[in-house]
């Protein structure tokens, strides 16, 4: 799970704020009595997150760390300082143990919105949740374009690695900053055929995208209904 510690550094803070998690087999057993396992026979296809073959989620393991600083501080020290958060909401339901509720997963982006002072239009791109299963695909997609509209380029990171539990929020933010930085937007891997039960955004696949963005949203829910929402912006 995530892990968050606090240094004292003089009168400012440094957090060093990440996640780690390790395969388990009593965990996958846990996601497979759940029914939301892939169980496809070749596993170069799974997961698909928003293709209308997808069929579940594949875990999987990882770790990442942030260090999170006062900007003035990290300035101040001349840190090489790689981006800035600038929004943050997280917010729960409790409706259903694996159903997410899209009112409350658009409230929670739009909460980071209003906490960072911007618009749907200032964000570039959306890292999405996106672990291929049925029914949090469609409403990851549905309550994505109730908040941004038609065309917001999304994509999953988990399609590459699986469902890192814990470590993802970190691990994707990582990903997302690095990807900012080099105007370049991975594709979902295994996206082929978008379901057309899915909002219509621009789920990026192919090549990729090349995108020139001041501003990326990462986004993650968890089971029974806790939702996260992150705004980075990209410090020149």
């Amino acid at each position: 799970g995530y892990a968050a510690e606090a240094i004292r550094h003089g009168k400012q803070d440094i957090i060093i704020a990440g996640g780690a998690e390790e395969l388990c087999p009593s965990m996958a057993a846990v996601f497979d009595v759940l029914y939301a396992t892939s169980t496809t026979k070749d596993p170069c296809l799974a997961p698909r997150p928003y293709d209308t073959q997808r069929d579940g989620l594949v875990l999987g393991e990882g770790a990442t760390s942030l260090i999170l600083e006062d900007y003035e501080h990290a300035n101040a020290r001349g840190a090489t300082i790689y981006a800035e958060i600038v929004g943050f909401a997280t917010n729960m339901d409790g409706n259903h143990i694996t159903q997410p509720s899209p009112d409350t997963i658009e409230t929670v982006m739009k909460l980071a919105l209003e906490d960072a002072h911007l618009s749907p239009n200032d964000i570039g791109f959306i890292s999405g949740h996106g672990t291929a299963t049925e029914f949090g695909d469609i409403v990851e997609a549905t309550a994505t374009n109730a908040v941004f509209g038609k065309d917001k380029p999304i994509h999953s990171l988990k399609s590459y690695f699986g469902h890192t539990l814990g470590a993802c929020g970190a691990l994707e933010s990582w990903l997302g900053i690095e990807m900012m930085r080099d105007q370049w937007v991975a594709p979902t891997a295994n996206l082929v055929t978008v379901d057309e039960r899915c909002a219509p955004l621009h789920y990026i696949k192919g090549t990729g995208l090349h995108l020139e963005t001041d501003y990326f949203m990462n986004n993650n829910y968890a089971f029974g209904g806790i939702n996260t929402s992150l705004i980075f912006k990209k410090v020149k």
